[in-house]
């Protein structure tokens, strides 16, 4: 089913921004991760300075790929600016 999207596909265009991107959708880009954020205390960025964070907790357990995780918080934080 067809959820929408974007392609980026334009000579001499050198950056494109997420600042339109709202982080939950993001968030939806990672569906495994997505799952565990659940758990998270509410207003939790993700971020790796986000207190109790559980996308950590999971981390350490080694129930999540830490790249996956990286991946995730180098796209939420673009949104910081």
């Amino acid at each position: 089913m067809p959820t929408g999207g974007w392609i980026i596909d334009t000579p001499g265009v050198r950056s494109f921004g997420l600042g339109h991107v709202n982080p939950d959708n993001i968030l939806r880009g990672f569906p495994d991760l997505a799952a565990v954020a659940e758990t998270c205390p509410r207003g939790c960025t993700h971020l790796a300075d986000a207190p109790d964070c559980a996308l950590d907790e999971a981390v350490e357990r080694g129930e999540v790929d830490p790249a996956r995780v990286d991946s995730l918080r180098r796209l939420l934080g673009s949104l910081r600016g």
